[in-house]
């Protein structure tokens, strides 16, 4: 991807998950307004979309850093990134257990 188009998309994301809970908020109601469906159901596609989001920014970055580092720095990097991810993944699920 072009770096350029990689750093709007990153920004873009960024800021459209900046501010998480209004971001869940307006889209819950832009999807009851535009379906006529349920709050619930608007608020529940409204953070899977912050979370689908703020995955793609994570991927968006890590392309970007891969980009400009060496092979071996690259490894190390990558390598790291994923021990994070699959921290924050087990963060999350233990938060949503927590929440139910």
């Amino acid at each position: 991807m072009n770096d350029k188009l990689n750093f709007l998309l990153r920004s873009l994301l960024a800021v459209a998950v900046q501010d998480r809970e209004a971001f869940i908020g307006k889209f819950g109601q832009l999807w009851e307004d535009i379906t006529g469906g349920d709050a619930e159901s608007g608020k529940a596609k409204g953070e899977q979309l912050a979370r689908s989001m703020d995955k793609l920014r994570v991927e968006l970055q890590t392309e970007a850093l891969a980009r400009k580092m060496s092979k071996e720095d690259k490894a190390e990097i990558l390598e790291a990134l994923a021990k994070i991810e699959k921290r924050i993944e087990e963060l999350d699920r233990k938060m949503e257990r927590s929440a139910s």
